[in-house]
């Protein structure tokens, strides 16, 4: 059997100006409703990521993401979870490193 490999140590996320972070959380409130989650969890200003978790999963992220490429002159990276549901993929860094908005 191969020796086992250490795990990945957490990276910080990438500071956010505050009128920017205000932006994306308003955003998300008003398409994905008040009680909305969202995380940034990128490490690269750059490649923004965005994690959202919600209990309303029947909303599209396409309207969030057309709403936010308003003020961002890149597509962000969205991932969305319906609350209560398994983390998987992206949505476990989010949880574990992200910061929320």
């Amino acid at each position: 059997m191969p020796p086992a490999k250490p795990p990945t140590p957490p990276q910080k996320p990438c500071h956010l100006a505050p009128e920017l972070s205000q932006f994306i959380r308003d955003t998300a409130c008003q398409i994905f409703g008040d009680d909305v989650v969202v995380r940034n969890f990128g490490t690269d200003p750059n490649s923004l990521r965005i994690h959202v978790e919600t209990t309303d999963s029947d909303r599209l992220v396409a309207d969030f993401l057309g709403v936010l490429l308003t003020r961002i002159d890149h597509i962000p990276s969205v991932s969305l979870t319906e609350r209560g549901t398994k983390a998987r993929g992206n949505a476990k860094i989010a949880y574990r490193q992200g910061e929320i908005l």
